[in-house]
């Protein structure tokens, strides 16, 4: 039986890098299905655009997570122990720029319709618009560049630079105008309902953190891309560009859940299935827990203490600006 090639002493630079970020990518896509399973428990009666567009985005994310399962099983069961075959891109020239800026875009349009909604004015809107068709663009030539170069040693050049530059930097650019124009247009709304002030405080903290994380990732693959004698670690970022949206996403719907009735609960169950019957409850081993929504929407301008719509609300023990 004939010996195995030898491998390059820099197979740890190139494997590395990608078997993280099939490790991150399984991982995230993990943690989306368990919030997009809270989100079916929690709230059957969103919009029927808003379920279409987390359902949606589930999908992709599926397909996408279905499509780098089969590339990474090519590399590491067949291709064991060939860095020929761990070279070869396979599908990840469509499942990974292109797939994610998609993704990308499509969260960072729906912000930008809630913006507008909020802001009532088409400027800011309009901006994030424009730069997440560019991140998608960027993204969609990125993955030409690669389909055309098929093997990853060949894939870093100007092209990609540039490419890759208009993808990662536009989504950045995104992100960080969303997470200051949903903080800055929420914190001008003012109301004397603590609980309400307490939604919004929670969501703008929400907003900058989730807006920050994806800003960051975007922001190192692009970093990564860039480094002196193109090593490939921009492969663990960009595995996990497009989950990171998607789960920051539903992190931002989830957060007007909450989960009551457990071991540390200060509030019982009974007085919560009394006073709202619509809330959903399920069993498990430690017993039942109840899952509690705060709705909030914005503009606010329908919000006085006097009328008779937060009366209501104040003793149904529902939030509904």
């Amino acid at each position: 039986m004939d010996a195995l090639p030898p491998l390059p002493p820099d197979v740890g630079r190139t494997v590395g890098p990608l078997l993280l970020g099939y490790l991150l990518h399984w991982g995230l896509f993990g943690a989306l299905s368990t919030q997009v399973y809270m989100y079916f428990l929690a709230f059957p009666n969103d919009p029927r655009w808003t379920q279409i567009l987390v359902y949606g985005v589930y999908t992709a994310e599926f397909v996408q997570t279905i499509l780098i399962t089969q590339t990474a099983f090519r590399s590491f069961a067949p291709g064991f122990g060939n860095i020929e075959s761990i070279n070869e891109e396979g599908n990840l020239w469509f499942t990974i720029p292109i797939m994610s800026s998609a993704i990308a875009c499509v969260v960072q349009v729906f912000y930008a319709y809630r913006l507008r909604i909020l802001a009532q004015s088409y400027i800011v809107p309009v901006i994030i618009v424009v730069l997440s068709l560019i991140q998608l663009g960027g993204g969609i030539a990125t993955g030409t560049i690669a389909h055309q170069s098929r093997v990853f040693s060949e894939f870093l050049g100007t092209k990609v630079y540039i490419a890759t530059g208009l993808w990662n930097g536009g989504s950045a650019a995104c992100d960080v105008i969303i997470a200051a124009g949903m903080t800055y247009y929420l914190s001008k709304k003012r109301t004397s309902w603590k609980q309400t002030r307490r939604i919004v405080q929670k969501l703008i903290r929400l907003i900058i953190e989730t807006g920050t994380l994806t800003a960051t990732i975007a922001t190192i693959n692009l970093v990564l891309s860039l480094l002196p004698g193109k090593p490939t670690y921009f492969q663990t970022t960009s595995g996990i560009l497009g989950k990171m949206y998607s789960t920051t996403m539903m992190v931002v719907f989830n957060s007007r859940m909450r989960i009551v009735g457990g071991e540390t609960s200060e509030e019982p169950i009974s007085s919560l299935e009394a006073t709202n019957p619509r809330r959903r409850s399920s069993n498990g081993i430690l017993g039942r827990v109840i899952i509690s929504r705060e709705e909030y929407t914005y503009p606010m301008d329908d919000w006085k203490p006097t009328s008779k719509t937060a009366e209501e609300n104040v003793k149904s023990g529902e939030l509904q600006p």
